[in-house]
């Protein structure tokens, strides 16, 4: 654990993944923390985010269901922070526990906001062929992503992004951004910069097997469809079905070409599996067949041995 050189009490509130990177980040350099709000008990992510704030020295302060419990309250209060600062959070903060610490609470969103306001920006973005994203530090209100801005970082999307690399470069940009942050809130106040009051701004919805909405659409064009896989892997992944199994599409490939079938069936088996989509056609590259095995596209057709002109279907 580092020695402490700030002096301004700052509260932490997260969950992981990118709540463990931030919190080290901010330790290691001396951030004064006087306590970890990890996710709820019964979290299955509670005991990581417990065992790295204790392994870093800092006190945490968990509860069971509710953030608005008299006794975990009292204990926040008792702290007498000045400030609290959310790295990725599940919960909307009741007004009671915004209210006690001497500044409000600040919060990390992986967006360029207001746009993709919500629960999964990393998708989003890349679903949607954006040219850049952006993390926002905002201070908190009763809403969520919705408080005044106090800095932006914008930076271009690869051509090739995944969720998975745009979730990874996000967390360590988000933990330099907080530090800076608070090394200027040592000795300043924050500026406050409020969002538009208006609903004209992109979102980003939770994407979930429950909500139906992580289907392969085939009849979008084969570049939607590719941005769509690449928006999922590796942690939600876009599914389709074969013969009433979940393929789950790691990769794939665009290959411009005029064709006339529905969109959904299988046009070529020779060395890998392409589907025809509402517009030129895809080539997959990396699949998960149900519970049975993950391969290529290729050891897929040599060992289910699909035939051309069988479909795929969204559901």
């Amino acid at each position: 654990m580092s020695e402490k050189k700030y002096k301004k009490r700052i509260l932490f509130i997260g969950m992981p993944d990118m709540a463990i990177v931030c919190l080290q980040k901010l330790v290691t350099n001396g951030i004064n923390i006087v306590g970890v709000i990890p996710p709820s008990k019964d979290d299955p992510t509670n005991k990581l985010m417990v065992e790295t704030a204790q392994a870093l020295g800092v006190e945490v302060i968990d509860y069971n269901i509710s953030l608005s419990d008299k006794g975990f309250l009292q204990r926040i209060k008792n702290l007498e922070a000045d400030l609290g600062v959310v790295a990725s959070f599940n919960k909307k903060l009741p007004k009671e526990l915004l209210r006690l610490t001497k500044d409000g609470f600040i919060n990390l969103h992986p967006s360029k906001l207001p746009d993709y306001r919500g629960a999964n920006p990393y998708s989003h973005v890349i679903i949607n062929g954006e040219e850049e994203s952006a993390i926002t530090l905002h201070y908190m209100d009763e809403n969520f992503d919705t408080g005044d801005i106090i800095s932006q970082y914008r930076f271009s999307i690869d051509l090739n992004e995944t969720m998975g690399t745009l979730f990874y470069r996000a967390n360590q940009m988000c933990a330099s951004m907080l530090y800076e942050a608070l090394d200027y809130y040592e000795t300043h106040e924050f500026p406050r910069n409020p969002q538009p009051k208006t609903n004209d701004f992109k979102r980003a919805e939770t994407l979930s097997y429950k909500k139906r909405n992580i289907f392969i659409d085939w009849n979008k064009s084969a570049e939607e469809i590719e941005r769509f896989i690449r928006g999922l892997n590796p942690f939600i992944g876009a599914l389709t079905i074969y013969k009433g199994t979940i393929l789950r599409v790691n990769s794939a490939y665009v290959i411009s070409k005029h064709h006339n079938l529905t969109p959904g069936t299988i046009c070529d088996t020779k060395n890998s599996l392409k589907i025809a989509c509402g517009k030129d056609i895809l080539e997959i590259d990396s699949l998960q067949y149900g519970a049975f095995f993950i391969s290529s596209g290729r050891d897929f057709v040599e060992r289910v041995n699909p035939k051309k002109g069988e479909i795929l279907k969204s559901e």
